[in-house]
């Protein structure tokens, strides 16, 4: 293969792994007829669309705490259930097994004691998210 034609298929590489790095900046899904001005495409406005991923550590092994301990504690009980109630899959909490099957039994331990509403967020935390939902102007 002659020189010109391996610096060009470099150079190709090249702009396919720019694209590849810029993909994973530009994580908002953009379907065909939005409008967006320039400052849309900026940095900032990037990480504002930029997809959550979960824990890499168990949060409970890093503060050496026991999951089953925390029932009573419907803020740190909450974390692992989705809004509609369902305890979250481990790939959302990072939890190792052994914790992940732990907070599942806190959680419906708290449920079966009543301390904790079985199908919605708890009052509280539904007002602090709105509150911070009006602060801050958007979800999350």
């Amino acid at each position: 293969m002659p020189a010109g034609q391996r610096m060009e298929a470099r150079r190709k590489e090249q702009l396919e792994a720019d694209a590849r790095a810029m993909e994973k900046n530009f994580t908002r899904d953009w379907r065909a007829g939005d409008v967006y001005a320039p400052h849309d495409l900026s940095a900032a406005e990037a990480r504002k669309w930029k997809k959550r991923k979960a824990p890499t550590t168990d949060a409970f092994d890093a503060l050496s705490m026991n999951p089953l301990d925390c029932y009573k504690n419907f803020s740190i009980m909450s974390e692992y259930m989705t809004a509609m109630g369902r305890i979250k899959h481990s790939r959302q909490t990072g939890l190792r097994p052994v914790n992940q099957r732990k907070i599942a039994k806190a959680i419906r331990r708290a449920i079966g004691v009543g301390l904790m509403p079985s199908i919605h967020r708890h009052p509280e935390l539904l007002k602090r998210e709105l509150m911070d939902t009006h602060k801050t102007g958007r979800l999350g």
